[in-house]
C-alpha cells in the first residue's frame, strides 16, 4: 500500500518562495520567516526585492538603483520611516524657500475676511537681519503632515512628498513671474512661509488621512526651476507653476497616456522630470516626451482642469521596452495585477534594443536630455526648441573612461557600465558598476560633442575625449555614494551610510554648503575648510575636502540650528564655536589660529579642517561609545539598535543657492549623545577638591543664566575675530585707511582672503574674559579641548605649548596629504 505524500512549503524551490514573498504584507512576511530556521535566513528575512518594494510602495520613497540590492538597508528604513522622518533645509532663504519663520524681505500678505489673501501694496516691505542659514535647520510646520518621503528644491521653493501622496511647498514656485489676480494690479507670486499643499481643480478629491484618491495621490514628483510635475497613482501627469493656483492635468495631442497605468503596458508613464524650462515624461512604448511648462492664463478659472499639449517632441530611440522587463515592472507596480504587454518581434525594434537598449533613468538639463539604458550605455540629445519647430537630436552615446583614479576592478567592463544618471540645470553625474562616480557639465558636452568649433572639433574615437568630458572626484570614488544633488554652484553627495557631504562653493557666503560660517570671514566656516574670497565673500572649499576618503559632512545636530541659543545641547556646532574662540586657552592658541584661519596659505587650514572633520565624524563614538558612529557597518549596538546612527539622511536635494534633506532622527540616541556631552556633577572640579581645601564659588550654570552665557560667547567670538584681524561683530567696521600704493604690488590674478592687521593690544585679551566657557567647563565634556596643534605635512610644527594632537589610528592615521591633495589639484578642484 502506497502512503500518500504531501508537499510542504519548504519542499518548494527557493525561486518559487521568492516569487510568493512579494505578495505578503510586512506582518505576514515576518511571521512566515519566523516559523522555522530554514526561512529565518538573510536570504529571506533581508530579501532586497521585498523590502525595497515595501518601502517604496508604503512610503512612496523614490528608488535608489545604487543600493537597490541592499536588503538590510531597506529593512532598517522601513522601521525608521514611520516616526522619524524630518525635513532640514539650509542656504539662501530668498522667497522663504527654506520654510523658516523669520521675517521675509519683500511683500507681506494679510488674510481677508473671505479667506482670500488680497494683494498687498507694493511699498509694504519688511527687512530681515538674516536671510541665510549655514547650518541645517528643520522646516517648520511639518509635524502634522505625517511621514515625509521625498524632498526636492526649485529655484525659489522647496517641495516635499508625504506617504499619503500629498505635495507641500514653501517659498514661491516662480520667483520671476508677475501674475494678474482678478482685477488687481500684477504682483509677484507670494512666498509661503509654511508648507502649503498643492491643490487640484474642483471635482478632484483631495487626500485625507482615511482615504487616498488614485487620481490625486502623487507617487513620484519632480521640481524644476519654476514648476513642479507630479505623477499620480492613476497614471495622470499634474503640473503646477503657482502655489496658489490649482494644478493642470496634462493631456497630449500626439501621444497616448494610459489612465490607471500602474499595471504597465503601452502608454504607461514611468517617470516625470521637471527641468529648467521644459517638462518631460518617460512613456512606455513612446519614449521620453518633452513639452513646454504649462501656465494658467490670467483670468482662467480653475474649473478648466486639463490642458492639451499641442507641441511636444520625443527623444528618438527611447521607446524600446524589453518584454521581460515590461512584465517585471507590471508586477512591481501592481502585485497580483494583470501583466500587460506583448513582446514585439520586429527587426527594427530588435536592432534598437541592441544599439540603444531600454531607458532606465533620464535627466533634463538646460539644453540637453541625458539617459542611461539597461546596456550600461549613456546617451545625450540636444533640445532644439523654436516657435515653429520643436525637435530633439538623434541621441549620441557618450564615451566613458576605462580607468579612474581608483584601482581597476577585476572586471574591466564594469568601469564603463553605467547604472544610474543624476543631475539638473548644467551639471550631472553618472554611476558605474565598478563604484566610480563621474561628473561633468553641459558646457563640456556642448563644446566637445554638439557644437565643437573647428580648432577643437572632437573625434568620437579620440582616446582623450573621455578625459575631457568626465572628472572623477577622488572623494566620491568607492565611498558609498548613492546619489548627488546639484545647485547652481554647490552640490551634495548622499552616502549609503546616511551621511551627506558638500562640494563646490557658496556665493556670498550664503551657507549653501551647510558647513557653518554663513558670514564673510566667520571662523567657524574656515575651520570646516571654507575660504572666503572676493568682495562678495564667496566661499570655496580647500582641496583637502575633495581628496580620496574625504569630504566635509553636513552635521544635523540637536538644537544646533537655533540662532541665539548658544550653549544649548553641547553639540558639534557649539564645539566648533568653542574651538574658533581659542579653545580652553585662547592666548596660548592665538598664533595657531592665525596660521590656520587667517593666513593666505592653504596647508594649515586644509589639514586642521581635515583633523576637525575626522573628530566630528567620531562624535557619537566619543560621547556614547564605540560602534555608535555613522558608517560602522556590520555591528549591532545597544545604543543604536538599527545601526543607522542619530541622523540618517534618506535623500538630499539642491537647487539655486539652497539645499534640503529628508533625515531620519533617532531621538533616543540624540538624547544619549547630548547627555554624554555633559559632565556629571561628581566629575566637576569642585567635587574633586580635597577635604579641608577651600572651594571656590561655582559659577552659575549656563541654563540658569542664558543671557550671561550669550554675552560671554559673543565676547569670545569678538576676541577670536581680533586674533584674525577682523572687526568684532559687536562693533561697526573700522573706516578704511587712506589707500597708499604698495611698493611691491601683489599678483593681481591671485585672490586671497581679506585679513586686516590687528589693533593695538586688546584690553581684554586674558582668560578672565571668557566666563562663558568657564561655565561650559562645568557642563560639557569637550570644554577642555584646545585649538588643534598639528605637525603639518610640509614640516611645519604649529606653534604653542600644548602637546601635538594625533590622528586617529582607526581612520588610518595622518593622511598622505602630499599625494592626496596633489591628485585633487591636478583636477583643478579647490582652487580660488
Amino acid at each position: 500500500m502506497n502512503e500518500s505524500s504531501s508537499t510542504t512549503l519548504l519542499d518548494l524551490p527557493i525561486d518559487i518562495l521568492l516569487l510568493i514573498i512579494p505578495y505578503l504584507p510586512a506582518g505576514d512576511f515576518l511571521s512566515l520567516t519566523s516559523t522555522c530556521r530554514a526561512l529565518h535566513q538573510d536570504q529571506f528575512t533581508k530579501d532586497p526585492t521585498y523590502w525595497s518594494n515595501l518601502v517604496r510602495h508604503t512610503f512612496r520613497v523614490p528608488n535608489q538603483p545604487v543600493v537597490q540590492n541592499d536588503g538590510r538597508r531597506w529593512m532598517k528604513l522601513y522601521k525608521r520611516l514611520r516616526t522619524q522622518s524630518r525635513i532640514y533645509t539650509w542656504g539662501n532663504n530668498e522667497k522663504a524657500c527654506l520654510g523658516h519663520s523669520y521675517d521675509l524681505p519683500g511683500m507681506v500678505r494679510r488674510g481677508g475676511g473671505n479667506g482670500r489673501a488680497p494683494p498687498v501694496p507694493r511699498n509694504r516691505t519688511v527687512f530681515t537681519g538674516r536671510r541665510h542659514t549655514s547650518w541645517p535647520a528643520p522646516m517648520e510646520g511639518t509635524q502634522d503632515l505625517g511621514v515625509i518621503s521625498d524632498v526636492q528644491c526649485g529655484g525659489w521653493s522647496t517641495t516635499l512628498l508625504t506617504a499619503r501622496g500629498g505635495l507641500y511647498t514653501v517659498g514661491a514656485l516662480d520667483g520671476m513671474q508677475f501674475n494678474r489676480r482678478q482685477r488687481g494690479a500684477p504682483y509677484m507670486q507670494a512666498a509661503q512661509t509654511q508648507p502649503t499643499g498643492l491643490r487640484f481643480p474642483p471635482g478632484f478629491a483631495a487626500q485625507t488621512a482615511e482615504r487616498e484618491e488614485p487620481a490625486t495621490a502623487i507617487r513620484q514628483f519632480s521640481a524644476g526651476r519654476a514648476h513642479v510635475l507630479g505623477l499620480a497613482d492613476a497614471g495622470g501627469i499634474w503640473s503646477w507653476q503657482d502655489i496658489e493656483q490649482a494644478g493642470i492635468l496634462v493631456k497630449f495631442l500626439h501621444h497616448d497616456v494610459k489612465d490607471g497605468g500602474k499595471g504597465g503596458g503601452r502608454g504607461t508613464v514611468r517617470k516625470v522630470v521637471a527641468g529648467w524650462d521644459k517638462s518631460a515624461a518617460l512613456v512606455e512604448g513612446t519614449g521620453i516626451v518633452v513639452w513646454d511648462v504649462l501656465k494658467r492664463e490670467p483670468g482662467e478659472t480653475e474649473i478648466e482642469d486639463a490642458a492639451l499639449v499641442l507641441e511636444s517632441a520625443v527623444v528618438p530611440g527611447t521607446g524600446f521596452v524589453r518584454p521581460g522587463s515590461r512584465q517585471r515592472k507590471a508586477a512591481d507596480a501592481a502585485p497580483g495585477g494583470e501583466r500587460i504587454g506583448q513582446p514585439s518581434g520586429s527587426s527594427s525594434e530588435a536592432e534598437l534594443g541592441e544599439r540603444v537598449g531600454e531607458v532606465q533613468n533620464f535627466i533634463v538639463l538646460e539644453h540637453l536630455i541625458l539617459f542611461n539604458t539597461d546596456l550600461g550605455k549613456v546617451f545625450a540629445s540636444q533640445i532644439h526648441w523654436e516657435n515653429d519647430s520643436q525637435t530633439l537630436s538623434e541621441p549620441i552615446e557618450l564615451p566613458l573612461p576605462t580607468a579612474t583614479v581608483e584601482q581597476e576592478t577585476p572586471n574591466p567592463t564594469d568601469q564603463t557600465f553605467t547604472t544610474d544618471i543624476q543631475g539638473s540645470f548644467r551639471s550631472f553625474a553618472l554611476f558605474t558598476r565598478s563604484g566610480a562616480v563621474l561628473t561633468s557639465t553641459q558646457d563640456k558636452l556642448m563644446t566637445n560633442i554638439f557644437n565643437p568649433s573647428p580648432p577643437n572639433a572632437s573625434d568620437p574615437t579620440d582616446p582623450e575625449l573621455p578625459t575631457r568630458l568626465w572628472a572623477a572626484i577622488p572623494a566620491l570614488q568607492n565611498n558609498n555614494v548613492i546619489s548627488l544633488a546639484f545647485g547652481d554652484y554647490h552640490y551634495h553627495a548622499l552616502h549609503s551610510t546616511g551621511a551627506i557631504t558638500s562640494y563646490g562653493r557658496e556665493p556670498q557666503a550664503c551657507g549653501a554648503l551647510g558647513l557653518g560660517g554663513g558670514q564673510k570671514g566667520d571662523p567657524e566656516g574656515r575651520l570646516r575648510g571654507i575660504r572666503y574670497q572676493g568682495v562678495g565673500g564667496d566661499g570655496r572649499l580647500v582641496p583637502h575636502a575633495y581628496m580620496r576618503g574625504g569630504g566635509r559632512q553636513v552635521w544635523f545636530d540637536d538644537e544646533s540650528w537655533r540662532e541665539g541659543e548658544k550653549g544649548k545641547g553641547g553639540n558639534r556646532r557649539e564645539w566648533i564655536r568653542f574651538l574658533t574662540s581659542g579653545g580652553v586657552d585662547p592666548e596660548e592658541a592665538a598664533e595657531r589660529m592665525r596660521l590656520a584661519l587667517g593666513s593666505p596659505g592653504i596647508v594649515a587650514q586644509g589639514e586642521v579642517s581635515e583633523w576637525v572633520e575626522r573628530e566630528g565624524r567620531r562624535w557619537e563614538e566619543r560621547f556614547v561609545g564605540k560602534g555608535s558612529s555613522k558608517g560602522q557597518e556590520g555591528e549591532e549596538e545597544d545604543d543604536d539598535v538599527d545601526g543607522l546612527g542619530t541622523y540618517f539622511a534618506l535623500s538630499v536635494a539642491a537647487a539655486g543657492w539652497h539645499s534640503a534633506a529628508v533625515v531620519l532622527v533617532n531621538e533616543d540616541l540624540v538624547e544619549r549623545v547630548r547627555k554624554g556631552c555633559e559632565v556629571r556633577k561628581d566629575d566637576s572640579p569642585a567635587a574633586e577638591a580635597p577635604e579641608g581645601e577651600e572651594e571656590t564659588t561655582t559659577p552659575p550654570s549656563s541654563s540658569s543664566h542664558p543671557s550671561l552665557l550669550n554675552r560671554a560667547t559673543a565676547t569670545a567670538e569678538d576676541y577670536t575675530r581680533w586674533f584674525l584681524g577682523l572687526h568684532p561683530y559687536s562693533a561697526p567696521s573700522p573706516s578704511p585707511p587712506p589707500q597708499q600704493p604698495p611698493q611691491n604690488p601683489p599678483n593681481p590674478n591671485h585672490t586671497i582672503e581679506q585679513i586686516h592687521p590687528p589693533p593695538s593690544p586688546h584690553p581684554s585679551a586674558t582668560t578672565s574674559s571668557r566666563p562663558g566657557y568657564v561655565m561650559l567647563g562645568l557642563e560639557y565634556a569637550w570644554a577642555g579641548d584646545h585649538f588643534p596643534r598639528l605637525r603639518l605635512s610640509d614640516g611645519t610644527e604649529m606653534p604653542g605649548t600644548v602637546e601635538f594632537d594625533s590622528w586617529r589610528a582607526e581612520d588610518g592615521g595622518q593622511p598622505e596629504f602630499g599625494r592626496l591633495v596633489g591628485e585633487v589639484e591636478r583636477l583643478g578642484l579647490g582652487q580660488g
